[in-house]
Order: C-alpha cells, then structure tokens, then sequence
C-alpha cells in the first residue's frame, strides 16, 4: 500500500515523553486507541477527547502474573501482522470481530537504565526485559506495508508534521524508515541484554557476541579529512565537551589513551599525547610541575598534542597551557577561573571525562581490519610488586624503583617496541612503534645525546623500561654507555641468562615483571 490512513492504533509505552503531543491529532482524526497498564492509566485523562480501550477488554483476557502477559495475545497479532491487500486476512479478522491497528506506538522497558544503577540485583533486572514490547514492534515493522510503527518518543514530532503536510497519508518509504528503526533498537536492545547475561558469566568471548552501540556525535573528519567518521558510546557517554572545535576521530584516540594513562596515577599527573603515543608524562605534588615536567619531555612533539591530568585543573596549569598550541585538554574537571582563561582559545577542544566507577556494558577491547573484528579483554594487568623478580646482584634502590614502576606503566601504553626513559617520575626520553628494540633503544638515547650528551651528564643516572624482553645483551652495553643504572623488563628471553650476566658486568639492577604489554 502506497499511503496510510489510520483509524485503529495500540499505545503500550514505557516512557510516555510528549505522548500528550499526540492527543490533538487521535481526537482530530477520531481514532480508537487500545492500551493496557500504565499507559491505559495515563491515557485516561484524555478519556473526554479520545476513543479509548483496554486491551483486557478487547482481548476477554486479564493481565496476568503480575503484568508479565499483557499483549502476548492472538488478538493483538493478528490485528498487527494482518495485510490489508489479502482478502483472505480481512476476512478471518472479520469473523473473529477482531481489529486491524494501522499505528503502533511502543517503547520498552529501560534495562538499560536499569542496569546502569544496580546491575547486581537480578530480580529488579529480570523484571525490567520487555517481551511484550519487542514482539508488537517486531510484528508491526515486518508488516511496514500496512502499518506504520513508532518506537521513540523523538518521532512523534516528524508523524504530526507529515499528517499536517500530507493529506493522502503516510507513505511507505516513510514507514520503512521507522521500521528499520524498530529493528535497530530491539538489536540494540537484545545486546544489552545478553551482555549482561555475558557479564554475570563472565562470558566476554563466546561464539557469538554482540556488541550494543549508539551514536554519540558525529565526528569532524576521521584519521584524514577524507574520511566520514562517527563516534558511538557502549553504555554511557563518558565525554562532555565543554568547548572548542568539533571532535575528529585521532582527537577520540588520542584523549582516551591519555586520560587511561595519566588515570594510572594516585599523585597529580599529567599525559601529553601525539599520534597515538605519549610523548610526555610526569607526576608530583604539584600539578604545575607535573605539565611543565610532561611538556619538558619533548616539547617539539607536544606541539599541536592532547593533553590530560588526573585531577582538577587550576588557573596557573590553564596559564601554562596557552603558551603552545595544543589540539585538545582533557581533565575530570576545570575550575572556573581555568575553564573562563581557556575558552579564550576558541578552537582548543576542552573535555571533562569521569572515571568509570562501574564495570563497562561491554568490557571488551575491539579492533577491525578490512576483513574481521578482533575481540580481546583490555590489558588491565597491573604489576604486583611483591611478585617482581630480582634478578641481578645489584638492586635498584628505593627511588629507582618507584620510577621503574613509573616507566614500566607508561610503556604498556605505547605502540610497540617501546623503551621509555625516566628520572624521578618524569619521562625523560620515549621512542615507540620500531621493529628492533635495540633500535628502540637507540632513538631514545640520542634523543638525550643532543648537545654532545650534556643532558646525561646533568642527569645522572636514570631507568629504562622495555614493554617486551631483550632478545640480546646489546641493549644493557647500550644502558652502561649512558648512565642507564636500573632496568625494568618482563623477562622469558631464551637469552635471559646473558642478559642478566652483561647486567652483572655493568653494574645495572634489573627486574623482571613477568608481564609483556605489547599494543599495536
């Protein structure tokens, strides 16, 4: 059928948002309406303006077990899935006195909202998993020919204005729009529901997996102006923007890999990233020094970067800031006095992000290629350092140490092969992304040797950390040149033994961790 007039329409909604919206337009076009439960109730006030049934009395069948079977009747899905251009269905609704409904207006049960304050409490959660609800939208969207099906309070504004427009009806492109719609969100609705399910069997890669996603904002650009790009959440949207230019896909990237690391931290810190990587990280007391410390890493790279602190940012850090061009900050929160000095810089993109205190939705890591999607747990391993390994005759010393583990954190968040260099929880020199991590190695110490190494001089000796092991001992005759004196590594080289015995030779402590953190 090409348009649709309707006379006959079932409401069975659980958010009745701008529902009265539409009470002009059933008193105007004199429309029976048949509801149950809480919409039924809601209904009621209009009772005066409209036509309004119960479908307990249109079905001869109570509600039963508590609301649980409501719509799960014949005469409810008949009167949905009927075809309009079959005599034969006109017929058998006609002997059986039963209804064809042109509209159905359904939203379901919110377990998302739901889950999202107590996902614990399994009975409250059981409840709260629509059956009735999914099966009339499903129905009416496989028959969009002959019915026209709202599934979301935000388009009942479109339905009125296209009544008003259109006096012929509703046309079928228009009905299949809102049908592939019903099926995006019951999809969307059956993967929250099984991630639960997946959760509470702690069953995150199983044979089939689904992943529930909804459009958060769409993007600037992707990696290149080029590309389209759009971001989705998994559960709730963690970012808010605050101002500043749209948001581009590296900019995403970026401001999350950032704030995960500089989130590793207790003591106020600060990340800067690039491309991807971190180019600058540092910790202290003092928030001010934690960013000029960051940004003294590599200032050349910072320029243009994302940049995230663990706490608060004040008006002296948001000063300092404005100094270099810096794509996009990123912070649990600005004081006001910072947040009005930055919004000066009309294209600096400022974001604050929450720490999520609960378990994600959705507590996967995921990749694709041109061809498949690759599914992990994300590399939340920390280091315990009771299980640490000391395997040389030389131990570092209790300041070493605490830049090891420094080091070692910032590793695990950089393309691999990464070696990071730190002296009292400031990164010194990173390198990232190299085949061979003795060349890795390398680049992160010339970095150093500018100015005919008067950097290591002043320095004094300062710690490595590899996110793999050493496949040679060329990596500690390196260190001995450049006043490397402690090394942290995982370890399980079948070349460990030569490496601790160079380590020995050169005087430099090293530990094992046990753990790799490779990330591609």
């Amino acid at each position: 059928m090409r348009y649709i007039k309707i006379k006959n329409a079932i409401i069975s909604v659980s958010d009745k948002t701008n529902l009265e919206s539409l009470i002009s337009y059933f008193e105007k076009n004199k429309i029976s309406i048949y509801s149950t439960g809480g919409t039924y109730k809601f209904l009621k006030d209009f009772k005066k303006r409209i036509t309004l049934h119960n479908i307990s009395d249109y079905t001869n069948f109570p509600e039963l077990l508590d609301g649980r079977v409501k719509t799960l009747h014949p005469n409810i899905h008949s009167g949905i899935l009927a075809k309009k251009n079959i005599s034969k269905h006109l017929s058998e609704l006609g002997k059986r006195n039963l209804v064809f409904f042109d509209l159905v207006i359904v939203n379901l049960y919110q377990f998302e909202k739901v889950i999202s304050q107590d996902s614990k409490n399994e009975e409250i959660c059981l409840e709260n998993i629509d059956i009735g609800g999914p099966t009339m939208l499903r129905a009416a969207a496989k028959n969009y020919p002959n019915v026209i099906v709202l599934s979301d309070p935000v388009q009942y504004s479109e339905f009125l204005e296209i009544s008003k427009r259109n006096p012929k009806g509703f046309s079928l492109n228009y009905r299949r729009r809102l049908a592939t719609e019903v099926f995006k969100s019951t999809a969307y609705y059956d993967s929250i529901i099984s991630n639960w399910f997946s959760i509470k069997e702690n069953n995150e890669t199983s044979k089939i997996s689904t992943i529930p996603i909804k459009q958060a904002t769409k993007l600037r650009y992707g990696e290149n102006p080029h590309q389209k790009a759009t971001l989705y959440s998994i559960g709730d949207q963690p970012l808010k923007k605050l101002s500043g230019k749209e948001l581009s896909y590296n900019n995403i990237v970026d401001s999350e890999l950032a704030y995960e690391l500089v989130n590793e931290f207790s003591e106020s810190s600060c990340t800067i990233v690039k491309h991807a990587n971190p180019c600058g990280v540092a910790s202290s007391s003092n928030q001010l020094t934690a960013y000029k410390n960051a940004l003294e890493t590599d200032r050349e790279s910072a320029f243009g970067g994302v940049v995230a602190f663990n706490k608060k940012i004040e008006k002296k850090v948001a000063i300092e800031i404005s100094k270099l061009f810096t794509e996009l900050v990123i912070a649990p929160k600005f004081s006001s006095d910072a947040l009005l000095h930055l919004r000066k810089k009309k294209n600096l993109i400022l974001i604050e992000s929450r720490k999520k205190k609960k378990k994600n939705l959705l507590n996967l890591d995921i990749k694709s290629t041109k061809k498949f999607v690759l599914i992990q747990n994300f590399d939340t391993k920390k280091i315990q350092q009771e299980k640490i390994s000391f395997v040389t005759n030389q131990k570092p010393k209790k300041k070493e140490f605490e830049d090891l583990i420094f080091a070692q954190i910032v590793s695990k968040y950089m393309n691999s092969n990464a070696i990071v260099l730190v002296k009292n929880k400031k990164t010194i020199s990173l390198s990232s992304g190299q085949t061979s991590r003795v060349e890795a190695a390398r680049i992160a110490i010339n970095k150093l040797q500018m100015n005919d190494g008067k950097i290591i001089k002043k320095l004094g000796n300062i710690v490595l950390a590899s996110d793999g092991f050493f496949p040679f001992p060329d990596i500690i005759e390196l260190c001995s040149q450049n006043k490397i004196s402690a090394i942290i590594q995982p370890g399980g080289s079948i070349n460990d033994d030569k490496v601790i015995e160079s380590a020995n030779k050169n005087e430099i402590s090293m530990v094992f961790t046990g753990i790799r953190n490779f990330k591609h």
